[in-house]
C-alpha cells in the first residue's frame, strides 16, 4: 500500500486527515465493507474518493443527486482524476460515451443514481463490467432504510444490485443513522462484517431552540419579528408546498430590504435551480422550501435555520438543521413549534404506501406498512416531546442517536435561559495574517481571469506554470503569474475548491457549454479581495497547523512516517551546534516567509530544517538529497538556507529581493 498521507497531500491538495478518515480508508483498501456515519462537512467523500484513486479499476459511485454528482465529478476531474457520471442530465450522445468507454475498460469513478440500474442498456454493460468493479459506494445510505425519515424505494434494491455485481468492497455512508437505521443498511445491502464507523452527532456551535405559538397570524408574527434581528441568511423549513408559497409572500411583503427564494417540488426544474443559486450567492438571503431543499446543499455561512412547521422526525430535524453553522460559527436553530403541525405530519404517514401501489420495485405487503407508519408515528410522538421539552435539547438529540459524548457549554434555549430569547454570539474568531493574504491571493487570481477560465487555469496562473496556455493568452504577463509558486498546482486547485465551498466563489458553465465550469467571485469574494470583509472562518485551517496529529512522535506514528522519526531522532541526538543551526534557519525561513508573502511551512517544513541542521550541507547539491527539498526549492532558497547554516545570517537581508504582490485594491 502506498503511503496514503502522500496521496493525501500530492492527489487531494490536502495536508492531514480528518478524525477517522484514515481508519475508514485503509479498511477499504483492505478490502472490508465499512458503514460510515459522519456529520455534514467531516469529509465523508474523501473515504471514497481516495481508495478509489489506490485501486486500479472501476469505482460506482450510488448518489441520488444530479446536481452533487456534476460538482463532484468536476472536483475530481480537476484534481486530475478520472471521473464520469451518468444521469438524466446528459443528452443520449453523452450517454452513448460513457457507455463505450464503461465497456472499454474504464479505469475510475463512475457516479450514478440508484434508477440508473434499472435501465436495460446499463444492465447489459454492468453484466459485462462487473469482473471490473473494485468499489461500490452508497452515499446518503440512509435512504436504503425503511426505518429512516428518507426512505427512497430504489436504494431498497442496492442490495440486490450489489449480488449481481459481484459483492464488491462496499462503503455506505451518511450524515444521520440512528442505530436501527443503521442496522437495516448493514441488512439490506448485505455488508459482510462490516467496520461501523460513527465519528458523533454532536454540533455544539447550534444554537437549538424550540418556540411554542399557535397556528396562523402570530406564527407569521413571530417568524417575522425572528427574521428582523438576524442578519444573515438562513432558510425557512415549511412542511407544505402551499406553506411555503404563503411563507414567501410573507416574507417579501414585510422584509422589504431581503431577498427571499422560494423552493419546492412542484416547481419547474429551472426555477428551482434559479432560486437555488439566488441564495446561495446571496449574503443575507432567505430560502423558503420544503424538504426538497438542502440535501448537497453547501453553504458554510447560512447562520439560522427556522423551522415554520414541525417536521415529523428528529432525523429530518437534524439534518435540516445541521445545514447552520458549517463554518463551525454559532448558528441559531429555532423551531416555531405549534401542536397542530402533528395533524399535516399525521396526515403524511397515512399516505405512506400508497405511492408505491403498481410499483413492484417498492410493493410492499399491508403488514410490513402497518409497521413503518407505527414506528413513524413514534417518531413523531418523540419530535413532539422534543418541541415541548424543558430538558436540554443537545442533550435529548445525542440520545436519540445513542451518542454518549459530554454536552459541555450549551447554549440551547432550556440552558441559556435569557430572558429576551436571543442568542448571544459573541465575536468571531480572528483568523491569522497568513490565511488572510492566502485567501486574498487565491481571490486575486481568479478576479484576472474575469471569469473566462476554470479552476485549472488559475492554479496554473498563481503557481507560475509556464506553459502554451499561459503564454497564448499572454497570462504570463499579469501580476499574479507565479503568486503562489510555492505551493502545487495539485495544493492550489484543492484550496481554490475551498473558497468555492466557502461561497467566495462559484463555477458556471459558459454559455452553449456544458460540463467545462469556469470559475469567477461572488460579491462575497469580491469584498473579501478588496479587504472590505474578512474571509469565514472556515477556512481558518487553509494554512496547516504546525505539530499535527501525524507529526507527532508517538509509536505507531513513528513506525509509518518518516517525518516523525527524524524529528524524534532530531530530539534525542541534537547537539548545541545543531539546535543553533536549527534556530537560524528557522529565522531564515521566517524572513523568506515573511518577503515572499506565504506561510513559512511552504518553503520548507521543520522535519526538513531538523534534517538540514544535522546534516549541514556545504554546497548546493548536497542540500538537494535532503527530504523535503528538490531542485526548484534549492534554486529558490538553496543559497540564503546555506548561509543560514554556516554564518550567523548577517549578510542575508541584502539577498531578499521582494517578489511583487498584486494591488488587491
Amino acid at each position: 500500500m502506498t503511503d496514503l498521507r502522500e496521496t493525501l497531500q500530492n492527489v487531494f491538495g490536502l495536508n492531514e486527515f480528518r478524525p477517522a478518515q484514515r481508519e475508514v480508508i485503509e479498511d477499504v483498501l483492505g478490502g472490508k465493507d465499512v458503514l460510515c456515519v459522519m456529520p455534514t462537512g467531516a469529509g465523508k467523500s474523501l473515504c471514497y474518493q481516495l481508495p478509489a484513486t489506490e485501486l486500479s479499476g472501476l469505482a460506482i459511485v450510488v448518489s441520488p443527486l444530479i446536481s452533487l454528482m456534476a460538482d463532484q465529478v468536476q472536483q475530481l476531474r480537476d484534481e486530475g482524476l478520472t471521473a464520469e457520471m451518468l444521469n438524466s442530465a446528459l443528452d443520449a450522445d453523452e450517454q452513448r460515451r460513457v457507455l463505450r468507454e464503461l465497456e472499454a475498460g474504464f479505469n475510475g469513478l463512475l457516479y450514478v443514481a440508484p434508477e440508473r440500474f434499472f435501465a436495460s442498456s446499463f444492465q447489459n454493460v454492468m453484466a459485462r463490467v462487473s469482473g471490473q468493479i473494485k468499489l461500490f459506494a452508497v452515499d446518503e445510505a440512509h435512504c436504503i432504510s425503511q426505518w429512516g425519515h428518507d426512505f427512497r424505494p430504489e436504494y431498497s434494491q442496492l442490495g440486490q444490485i450489489r449480488q449481481r455485481l459481484g459483492n464488491p468492497t462496499t462503503i455506505a455512508l451518511t450524515a444521520t443513522a440512528t442505530e436501527d437505521v443503521r442496522a437495516d443498511i448493514v441488512r439490506r445491502l448485505g455488508l459482510r462484517e462490516p467496520t461501523i464507523v460513527v465519528t458523533g452527532f454532536d454540533r455544539p456551535n447550534l444554537r437549538y431552540e424550540s418556540r411554542a405559538v399557535s397556528g396562523g397570524k402570530k406564527k407569521d408574527e413571530a417568524l417575522v419579528e425572528l427574521l428582523k434581528k438576524e442578519a444573515g441568511g438562513g432558510i425557512v423549513y415549511c412542511a407544505t408546498r402551499k406553506n411555503v408559497e404563503s411563507v414567501t409572500e410573507l416574507l417579501s411583503d414585510r422584509l422589504r430590504g431581503r431577498k427571499v427564494f422560494a423552493y419546492h417540488a412542484g416547481m419547474t426544474h429551472d426555477a428551482r435551480t434559479a432560486s437555488q443559486e439566488g441564495w446561495m450567492e446571496s449574503t443575507n438571503g432567505i430560502a423558503v422550501a420544503t424538504n426538497a431543499f438542502g440535501m448537497g446543499i453547501n453553504k458554510p455561512d447560512t447562520r439560522w435555520v427556522v423551522h415554520y412547521n414541525m417536521p415529523g422526525t428528529l432525523e429530518a430535524y437534524y439534518q435540516e438543521a445541521g445545514r447552520g453553522g458549517r463554518d463551525g460559527l454559532p448558528a441559531r436553530c429555532v423551531m416555531l413549534f405549534s401542536y397542530q403541525d402533528r395533524y399535516t405530519q399525521e396526515f403524511f404517514i397515512d399516505k405512506i404506501g400508497e405511492e408505491r401501489n403498481g410499483d413492484a420495485r417498492g410493493a410492499a405487503d399491508a403488514k410490513v406498512i402497518e409497521e413503518i407508519k407505527k414506528r413513524a408515528r413514534a417518531k413523531l410522538e418523540l419530535m413532539l416531546k422534543y418541541g415541548g421539552s424543558r430538558i436540554c435539547r443537545r442533550q435529548m438529540i445525542l440520545d436519540y442517536f445513542g451518542d454518549e459524548s459530554e454536552v459541555v457549554d450549551c447554549h440551547c434555549d432550556i440552558c441559556r435561559r435569557d430572558e429576551d430569547g436571543m442568542v448571544a454570539t459573541g465575536p468571531a474568531p480572528v483568523l491569522p495574517d497568513e490565511v488572510v493574504m492566502l485567501v486574498r491571493q487565491l481571490l486575486s487570481g481568479v478576479a484576472r481571469l474575469h471569469g473566462k477560465f476554470g479552476v485549472g487555469a488559475v492554479a496554473e496562473l498563481l503557481t507560475g506554470a509556464d506553459n502554451e496556455r499561459m503564454r497564448r493568452w499572454e497570462l504570463d504577463r499579469l501580476s499574479v503569474h507565479g503568486l503562489l509558486r510555492a505551493h502545487a498546482v495539485k495544493r492550489v486547485v484543492a484550496m481554490l475548491h475551498r473558497v468555492l465551498e466557502a461561497g467566495l466563489a462559484r463555477q458556471r458553465d459558459p454559455e452553449g457549454t456544458k460540463f467545462m465550469p469556469v470559475i469567477e467571485l461572488t460579491a462575497a469574494g469580491v469584498a473579501v479581495m478588496k479587504g472590505e470583509a474578512m474571509p469565514p472562518v472556515s477556512l481558518a485551517d487553509l494554512v496547516p497547523r504546525a505539530g499535527s496529529r501525524e507529526s507527532g512522535t508517538n509509536p505507531r506514528s513513528m513506525r509509518t512516517n518518516p517525518r516523525a522519526r527524524a524529528e524524534a531522532e532530531f530530539v534525542e541526538n541534537d547537539s548545541p551546534e545543531v539546535r543553533e543551526r536549527f534556530e537560524r534557519l528557522r529565522s531564515c525561513r521566517a524572513r523568506l516567509a515573511k518577503v515572499k508573502a506565504i506561510p513559512p511551512y511552504c518553503i520548507c517544513h521543520d522535519s526538513t530544517l531538523k534534517l538540514i541542521a544535522s546534516s549541514a550541507p556545504g554546497t548546493m547539491a548536497a542540500l538537494e538529497q535532503i527530504k523535503g527539498m528538490g531542485p526548484y526549492k534549492v534554486k529558490t532558497y538553496g543559497k540564503m538556507l546555506l548561509e543560514a547554516i554556516h554564518s550567523d545570517g548577517s549578510r542575508l537581508e541584502s539577498q531578499l529581493a521582494p517578489d511583487p504582490v498584486d494591488d488587491y485594491s
